[in-house]
């Protein structure tokens, strides 16, 4: 996984990759890739998010910024589940809030329908630096992953 080389060792050390659901899911301090290109993308249809993904991806975002991870890891699918923990959700929240500083707020969500699930991602305004918060849901509904992003990282 390729980082950034103004990173440091403890931002770098505090990024999970998680294989599941056939892509790669990754809770991130906000450099690294979001995930692998599906090989047959569908054609990517983005529009504020105002359907029936909007409210469960501001209530995830809600969940991280309470501190409440135990609630986050309950939406995850059973494979994400399985290889990521409340805890290393709170330890890479930590870590982007020690890069970005404090949250203070988040803007309009976007989606985006592509052939891995639906992609919203929730524009964050943080203390030191704009930030985004992106999460993937599969098609029965859970959370196939999730990222803390530098703002203007594209979609796979």
């Amino acid at each position: 996984m390729a980082m950034t080389p103004r990173r440091s060792a403890s931002v770098r050390s505090a990024v999970v990759a998680v294989a599941a659901a056939a892509a790669l899911c990754v809770v991130a301090d906000g450099s690294a890739p979001a995930a692998v290109r599906p090989a047959a993308a569908a054609a990517e249809v983005t529009a504020p998010a105002r359907d029936s993904y909007t409210r469960p991806a501001l209530d995830t975002l809600d969940e991280v910024v309470r501190g409440d991870f135990d609630a986050v890891w309950a939406r995850f699918g059973t494979g994400l589940r399985q290889q990521v923990t409340p805890e290393a959700l709170r330890q890479s929240w930590d870590a982007y809030r020690a890069e970005f500083g404090p949250y203070v707020s988040h803007g309009e969500p976007r989606q985006t329908a592509m052939a891995a699930g639906t992609v919203v991602s929730v524009p964050l305004r943080m203390a030191k630096q704009p930030g985004e918060f992106r999460v993937t849901f599969g098609t029965d509904g859970r959370l196939t992953g999730l990222w803390f992003l530098r703002a203007g990282v594209p979609l796979p």
